[in-house]
Formats: structure tokens, sequence, C-alpha cells
């Protein structure tokens, strides 16, 4: 008799409590926005004469990304995400009294490898990678041809690639929406540029992005 209702509590199972900690594997896709800062330097050269000129190109960025996390028990997170945008930033820099040097980037794109630490819904993160971005460089010119006045422009548009590296923090406010906030730094190489008459430019270019962005787990 007493055996009977022990052996019923014994079966009733207790079920699975969800972990109090918040786990960040899965997939995941957002938006972005932010400032991106192109920095270059370029020496220039004309007619035995060189100057050299650095500049930031400030504008906006928007965009889209989205990769996959996976936890570790440890609370260790890695992954990897791809993201592509579109910048304003661009310069038009005065060098000497009839020449000036450009650069302009337009649209970029990147995919990084991801390593984090998660303290529950905060994840602290840095990023490396590959890089690539639309970039125009160019410098334009007066010549004096007799009583003529002439202007030359020498431009490349090409897509470059490069390496690119940050770090952010990540902040789940519910179990799908997630917000951002990260600095990213690119660095494009460099481009050199020469005419007929011996004119050349050299450009470095760089980017720097601050942004933040917002993005849904699946």
């Amino acid at each position: 008799m007493l055996a009977g209702p022990a052996a019923k509590a014994a079966e009733i199972r207790i079920p699975d409590l969800p972990s109090p900690h918040y786990n960040w594997t899965g997939f995941y896709a957002g938006v972005y926005g932010g400032g991106a800062y192109a920095a270059w330097a370029a020496d220039y050269c004309r007619n035995g004469a060189c100057r050299h000129a650095e500049g930031q190109a400030g504008g906006f960025a928007v965009g889209v990304y989205g990769g996959y996390n996976y936890q570790f028990a440890n609370r260790l997170v890695i992954g990897a995400e791809f993201d592509w945008g579109k910048s304003t930033s661009s310069r038009d820099e005065l060098v000497f009294a009839d020449s000036a040097l450009l650069s302009r980037f337009g649209a970029f794109g990147s995919a990084r490898l991801r390593a984090g630490y998660a303290f529950d819904r905060l994840l602290a993160f840095g990023a490396v990678g590959v890089g690539v971005a639309s970039i125009d460089n160019g410098y334009r010119y007066t010549v004096q041809r007799g009583c003529d006045t002439l202007e030359q422009a020498i431009w490349d548009e090409q897509v470059k690639a490069g390496l690119i590296a940050g770090a952010g923090i990540e902040y789940a406010f519910t179990k799908h929406f997630v917000g951002r906030a990260e600095y990213l730094y690119a660095d494009y190489g460099s481009v050199t540029l020469s005419s007929r008459d011996r004119t050349r430019a050299e450009f470095r270019n760089e980017m720097h992005f601050v942004r933040v962005g917002a993005s849904y787990r699946f």
C-alpha cells in the first residue's frame, strides 16, 4: 500500500528548466548605418616639384550584414560574417594653385571571422577578414599651351581588395532582436597614376567605419 504512491511519485519527471544564460548560437541578418571616413595620403609630383597631401573624405555608409555564431560552454563565441554597403565618402584636395587630387569611395563589402565572449545578453567581439571597395582616385591640372589653357585629368576607377579588422559589442534585447555598435578599419593599398608629361600621384587608401546596426536572429 505504501509502495504504490511512492512509486508513482518517483515516476513524476521534473521538466528541464531553460538555461538562465542567453545563447548566441544561430544564423542572423540585419542592417546598419553610420559614418565612413576615407583617410588617404598622396605624393604628387609635377614639373619637378612635389607635394605631399593628406585628407579625410567623410561621408555616410548604409548596408546589410549576416552570418552565423556558435557559442561554446565556456561562453566563447566564434562565427563568420558577410556585409555589403554603400559609402558617400569623397574629397577634392587642392595641392597646387592649378592642381587637385580626388578620392571617392563607393560600394564596399567584406567577409570576416569573428571571436568574442558572451556576458549573458552582451557580446564583446573582434573581427578580421578581407574587404573590397569601389575606389576612384584621380588628379586634374591645367596646362598652358601658347595662349590656350587646357585642363587635363587622370583617373583610376577600380575595385580594390584589402585587409579589414575591427571590434564591437552586441546586445540581445529579446531572443531574436539584437543591437550592435562597432568600429572597422580597412586598408585597400596604394594606387599610382602617371601622365605623359611625367605628372605623378601616388594614393594610399584607407577607410574607417563607425556604425550601428540591428539584426534578427533566426
